[in-house]
């Protein structure tokens, strides 16, 4: 009985408020009277921003209200910076329809239609997700050696292709030959146009003799070899590679290998690196085991192999070494099978000539074999070597102008078909990035391989691989000139430490960092 008092009094209470509610505006009186406004699903969009394209949308609406009684709303922003803020903050039209000019930074961004009765105050409101990036921050960049012997950038896109990018901007390529490409999410600097510490994806481009860093999305550059550390204009450092990592980004140099956080969750810095917390002698070819947990393999010039630096880049550990220190590295890179990850270096013995593999167990850090391998095989004779992702336990490989998948497993090899390719293989790599934890990330696997004829490059580009293979004739042709180096692929992804870790949970590994 006292329940049946308590739901009746509360009933009326409830019945109390709500006529409080409508009590200034009598069209409300009757509820059947309040009217009804739809509007259909919008699906989300993408657009490439700073070029002149517009977002138009023509909503489905259906009203009960006459349209001159309806007003319209459309809002603009971030889920997670702005909504907390109110997401009403940023209007951008009163229109029916949209028709905006997208002048903004790469990112996920939403949009919200609301849709309001004058005469009663009756609101609706749909949401639809826009996608926005630059022409470069969505790009393949080629790195390539100039005919004088400097360094320059291509850029490639589903558009075109466009060359020496960093010519056309500052007037000369970067001096020295090419050494390494490296795309580092999040990376730390200061904003060259609002002079604020920021957090943005950047390609890294290392030589023989200098260094320079541009943000993808619009190329300004935000680190060059006086400003990437606290030496300034001091510095005789040459840099190799620079790799996202657990907590840290990882900065290899010839006298060691120092850290910085990226992203924002850590907090935001210059971006500056300090001098090595581990000193020695590295090469650029870095990975990382276990999305970074278990450190990174790195291999050892001084020490003739691999070791593990840990995720706080405080100690060097060996995990295997060649006792006669004749061994240099060749190439590295990580494969996802399954839960099996799997981290390899190529070393050659520069006096026998013979070709050795490591295999370690990503997830403990562990060597599982050091092949020694025949001389007979492709991979023996390799001129270009990269990783196979997760399609196959493959590692590619081009010997007489020809690609090969050399299956470590088994020991053997097959060669692979390039449907829609003419010309001889001069290079390959495979690009990737894993999906993540489903936030604002773009997924991509793209086998990458290239001819080169001279001075002339050519540049064939595929999305889908089974077991390895391209199933469908290149999605992307390009051509240019200067000689083929290395290729990173950006996009505006979002990525932190809880990406990272998410990773591991995702069917490859987060990204590729040297061939």
């Amino acid at each position: 009985m006292r329940k049946y008092f308590i739901n009746t009094a509360l009933a009326i209470s409830l019945s109390a408020l709500l006529a409080a509610c409508y009590s200034d505006d009598s069209s409300l009186g009757d509820m059947s009277k309040v009217g009804a406004i739809e509007i259909a699903e919008m699906p989300a969009q993408s657009v490439v921003s700073y070029a002149g394209n517009f977002l138009s949308i023509t909503p489905d609406i259906e009203a009960s209200f006459p349209e001159d009684d309806l007003e319209y709303a459309w809002y603009l922003y971030q889920e997670r910076k702005d909504e907390e803020n109110g997401f009403r903050t940023n209007c951008i039209s009163h229109d029916r329809n949209l028709n905006y000019e997208v002048n903004l930074g790469s990112g996920t961004y939403t949009v919200a239609l609301e849709v309001k009765s004058r005469s009663n105050g009756f609101v609706k409101l749909a949401k639809m997700t826009l996608n926005v990036k630059t022409e470069f921050a969505d790009a393949f960049y080629v790195l390539k050696e100039t005919a004088e012997g400097n360094t320059e950038l291509d850029l490639v896109t589903s558009e075109g292709a466009s060359g020496d990018l960093i010519t056309k901007m500052y007037g000369k390529p970067v001096s020295g030959k090419p050494v390494n490409l490296s795309m580092v999410y999040g990376q730390q600097c200061i904003d060259p146009e609002t002079k604020e510490m920021i957090a943005t994806n950047v390609i890294n481009v290392f030589t023989e003799s200098d260094y320079g860093a541009y943000r993808t999305e619009d190329m300004k550059k935000v680190f060059d070899k006086t400003t990437i550390t606290f030496a300034g204009e001091e510095n005789t450092s040459n840099y190799l590679n620079m790799v996202n990592g657990y907590f840290y980004a990882f900065l290899i140099a010839d006298n060691g290998v120092g850290v910085k956080h990226y992203g924002e969750d850590m907090g935001l810095s210059t971006g500056k690196f300090g001098l090595p917390t581990v000193e020695g002698n590295y090469s650029k070819h870095m990975q990382m085991m276990k999305q970074g947990m278990m450190g990174m393999a790195v291999w050892d010039n001084g020490n003739h192999g691999v070791y593990s630096i840990d995720y706080n880049c405080m100690y060097a550990s060996v995990i295997s070494a060649d006792p006669a220190g004749n061994e240099s590295c060749l190439a590295s890179g990580i494969n996802k099978m399954g839960s099996t990850e799997t981290v390899w270096f190529l070393s050659k013995d520069d006096v026998t000539g013979t070709r050795y593999l490591y295999l370690i167990n990503s997830n403990n850090g562990k060597l599982l074999e050091k092949k020694t391998l025949d001389a007979s095989l492709h991979i023996s004779k390799a001129e270009s070597v990269a990783a196979c992702g997760s399609s196959a336990a493959y590692i590619y490989v081009v010997d007489g102008g020809k690609l090969y998948g050399y299956g470590w497993e088994n020991n053997t090899e097959v060669e692979i078909s390039l449907p829609g390719m003419n010309g001889n293989v001069a290079f390959v790599t495979n690009q990737w990035l894993c999906d993540l934890d489903g936030g604002n990330v773009y997924d991509f696997d793209n086998l990458i391989v290239g001819t080169q004829e001279g001075n002339n490059y050519s540049l064939f580009f595929y999305d889908n691989l089974v077991g390895g293979v391209p199933t469908d004739a290149p999605y992307i042709t390009a051509k240019g000139t200067g000689i083929i180096k290395s290729i990173r692929r950006a996009t505006p992804s979002e990525i932190n430490i809880w990406s990272v870790i998410m990773s591991g949970y995702g069917t490859m590994p987060i990204f590729p960092t040297s061939e």
